[in-house]
């Protein structure tokens, strides 16, 4: 058995109840009167843990659906989100379940899409990677959409890249360090140096031709 050590309201009409080892359990107020527990109640944490899936499952189940109405998101970002709210492993489990078997969560589906996003905007693979990592998003999920950029893409996006630096410049400005401001810009938003070095070669001599 396990003590109730607080006992706290949550905007939003919730209720979160922490155990004395540091389990943290979030219940809908209609939930919670069911069982109105105090601090320095007992109670089986197994049992208890059953009890707060059933009534955590469909809150849980809402605001995922919630958060992919608004955008794709990967399975990652709903259990981080989920978990920062307070919701149970074993209710997010369920959740994650749920959406993967009625097709509305898929990583690779995502990673792709996130790839395509990102790529558009001028972001290089490196960049790209870091964030599905940060969403995430597994390795073999990431590597598989980041494949998708062609070399082509890439360097179109860099030189793009690089000509904006270079109106950043100033016209008198030394040429080495023209460079460094021009390749670093580049890899900022995640190319590879080589590429970086090659945008860099490429713009600066289109800038000597004029």
């Amino acid at each position: 058995m396990v003590r109730v050590s607080k006992v706290e309201q949550v905007r939003g009409r919730r209720v979160r109840i922490i155990l004395d080892d540091d389990t943290a359990y979030l219940l809908l107020r209609s939930a919670y009167q069911e069982r109105q527990l105090l601090e320095g109640d007992l109670v089986d944490p197994a049992e208890f843990s059953q009890w707060v899936l059933t009534r955590q499952y469909r809150s849980a189940l809402d605001k995922a659906v919630s958060m992919l109405a608004v955008r794709a998101c990967s399975k990652g970002e709903i259990s981080q989100k989920l978990r920062r709210i307070g919701y149970a492993q074993e209710t997010i489990e369920m959740v994650l379940y749920k959406l993967e078997k009625e097709g509305f969560l898929d990583d690779s589906a995502f990673a792709a899409q996130w790839t395509s996003y990102r790529a558009d905007q001028k972001y290089g693979p490196r960049r790209i990677a870091q964030e599905l990592r940060f969403k995430g998003v597994g390795t073999e999920e990431t590597e598989s959409a980041i494949s998708e950029i062609s070399e082509d893409q890439q360097l179109d996006s860099a030189v793009l890249l690089a000509r904006k630096a270079l109106r950043r410049c100033d016209a008198d400005e030394d040429a080495r360090k023209k460079r460094q401001k021009i390749t670093g810009a580049i890899v900022r938003r995640g190319f590879s140096w080589d590429l970086a070095r090659q945008a860099c070669d490429r713009v600066l001599g289109e800038s000597d031709e004029d």
